[in-house]
């Protein structure tokens, strides 16, 4: 059994690629890739080069075997390794009969252990288990167990486990460029902030005037409150209600939270008074707007590679590598005068 410790990573940052990328190709004249654009090649450049770490580790084990692999900074073996393990995690699965579900950001299996990690159980093909189980001395037992992968669950045998330890490589989240924009010039601004499918967008003004709530009170008393219910499944964001003449006149996000979805009201409760409530529109949430950023879940040494694949989907193919170095030192510098102004 591979036992795998996972190494604190830096992520590599999708606003400076996405400068660079853009530099290439305008130092290059070969036009403008748009976010939209950007983000769809950005998302399978990142699942090839995933994939590509698989058929390359392989193949320099392979070489190793034969003595053909120096050690310290030329072991090409621990080098990609160290690059997979950017996106190992592992996760403690309970069972019930013998079935467990499989993790919802499953790539690929690692092992499967129980009794802290000291047993592990076997996968096998579904085809050979009636031949293990027509032996007392090859049939599944709490000593020797197996698993049968389906496609969204997994059968354990014997089914006494009740639980097991999953150590997989999982399958990166989207990268995307998030951005508002300047209502004045309507440039695309970056936007930093954290992305969560359906949480609420961070210190956004869900509602800045009276008229803007589901329900509105009057004669409430002036101040700021932050306990709130909602219709919904979301939990974990914060909100801070504005009272004043009486009314609500303000509503502003603080945590996103996650699991809220267009159309749940956000309740704050008066007693008496009654309630103010205020129902979530599009534009609310980071899945229904541009806003918000996943940076790529890649080993920073591979930021050249991943550049030149984007490049690559974008129909310009870098031949000579002083292009890509000049593009590169310009995205620096330009970065470096906007601080020091």
């Amino acid at each position: 059994m591979t036992i795998y410790y996972k190494k604190e990573i830096m992520a590599i940052n999708i606003n400076k690629v996405y400068k660079t990328v853009l530099s290439i190709l305008n130092k290059e004249q070969r036009g403008y890739l748009n976010p939209y654009e950007y983000n769809n090649i950005a998302k399978q450049v990142q699942l090839e080069m995933l994939e590509k770490l698989f058929f390359d580790y392989n193949k320099f084990l392979n070489i190793e075997k034969v003595g053909r692999i120096n050690e310290s900074f030329a072991d090409i073996p621990q080098k990609i390794q160290e690059q997979l393990d950017e996106f190992y995690t592992s996760s403690s699965i309970n069972l019930s009969s013998g079935v467990g579900s499989l993790p919802t950001d499953l790539y690929k299996v690692i092992d499967l252990t129980i009794n802290n990690q000291t047993v592990e159980v076997q996968k096998i093909d579904k085809n050979k288990l009636p031949y293990l189980k027509s032996s007392p001395l090859t049939t599944p037992s709490a000593s020797f167990p197996i698993y049968i992968q389906r496609e969204t669950d997994f059968v354990v045998d014997p089914t006494t486990v009740s639980s097991v330890l999953m150590q997989y490589v999982q399958m990166p989240p989207d990268p995307r460029w998030g951005y508002s924009s300047n209502a004045t010039y309507g440039t695309q601004v970056y936007d930093s902030t954290v992305f969560v499918e359906t949480g609420l967008i961070n210190s956004r003004n869900l509602a800045t005037l009276a008229s803007q709530f589901t329900t509105n009170q009057t004669g409430l008393t002036n101040g700021t409150y932050t306990t709130f219910t909602t219709s919904g499944t979301g939990t974990g964001a914060t909100l801070t209600l504005t009272v004043a003449g009486g009314t609500a006149t303000g509503l502003v996000v603080g945590n996103a939270g996650s699991g809220y979805a267009i159309g749940d009201t956000l309740t704050f409760s008066f007693g008496a008074s009654g309630n103010v409530v205020y129902t979530i529109k599009a534009g609310d949430t980071f899945g229904s707007s541009t806003r918000g950023s996943t940076d790529f879940k890649l080993h920073a040494s591979q930021e050249s590679e991943l550049i030149i694949g984007i490049l690559a989907y974008a129909g310009f193919v870098v031949k000579n590598a002083e292009v890509f170095q000049g593009a590169v030192q310009l995205g620096q510098s330009t970065q470096i005068s906007k601080q020091q102004q």
